[in-house]
């Protein structure tokens, strides 16, 4: 099958398949919609190729740590602990699901290994973005002057200081999030959806390359 074959076939699949859920979310077709219908037969479908993507992904991570190890490289004892990790609750997990019982290791690993370096990275990320926000609030310019003064406020309005040293604080602390923020925050909601609709219209009618790169490639 030439390239030109596999590109049109792409975009029959994908219009068929969007038309059909369109039809489904806005219509009430015979045969289309329920449970029975083809639009659930294709979000099982879809779910089914999720998973498969899920495992292509596992194997790819494999591969990747493998690789490290067998190069001896910096990253070589962190792709060590992923594998044996990996393993280990891998081999749980099937264990769980042919037994039905859930292993004491299995909990233990998430209560004391997974949910640990959760809450680190949850932390450091939390440095991470106050470090952003010391950068950003820099008044060089009107602009940052403005960001800087609404940012003190609501800091305060949310603080327990602010309403301490005045209660104008928290008024002027929701005015800024009420009229300032979320009306912006809208906007932002709004035109991202407009521009995932020309996405998929254009993803359509064929004239989003980067879709099809990897078939038309």
């Amino acid at each position: 099958m030439s390239q030109i074959y596999k590109r049109e076939l792409v975009f029959v699949v994908t219009g068929i398949v969007a038309l059909i859920m369109i039809a489904e979310y806005f219509f009430t077709i015979p045969g289309v919609g329920g449970k029975d219908g083809i639009a659930n037969q294709i979000k099982t479908w879809a779910l089914i190729i999720q998973l498969m993507a899920i495992g292509l992904g596992a194997i790819n991570l494999i591969q990747v740590h493998l690789r490290n190890v067998q190069r001896k490289n910096e990253l070589r004892p962190y792709s060590a602990w992923f594998l044996i990790f990996f393993a280990i609750v891998t081999g749980l997990g099937i264990w769980k699901l042919g037994t039905g019982v859930e292993p004491f290791a299995y909990t233990w690993i998430f209560a004391n290994v997974y949910t640990a370096l959760s809450s680190t990275l949850y932390a450091i990320t939390g440095f991470y973005i106050f470090s952003a926000a010391y950068r950003a609030f820099r008044a060089r310019n009107l602009d940052a002057a403005i960001l800087l003064i609404g940012g003190i406020f609501v800091l305060l309005a949310n603080a327990p200081i602010g309403e301490v040293l005045s209660p104008w604080f928290p008024t002027i602390g929701n005015w800024f999030n009420n009229t300032g923020q979320i009306p912006a925050m809208r906007t932002f909601i709004v035109t991202g959806a407009l521009g995932l609709l020309a996405y998929g219209f254009r993803a359509l009618i064929g004239k989003e390359k980067g879709f099809y790169s990897e078939v038309s490639g």
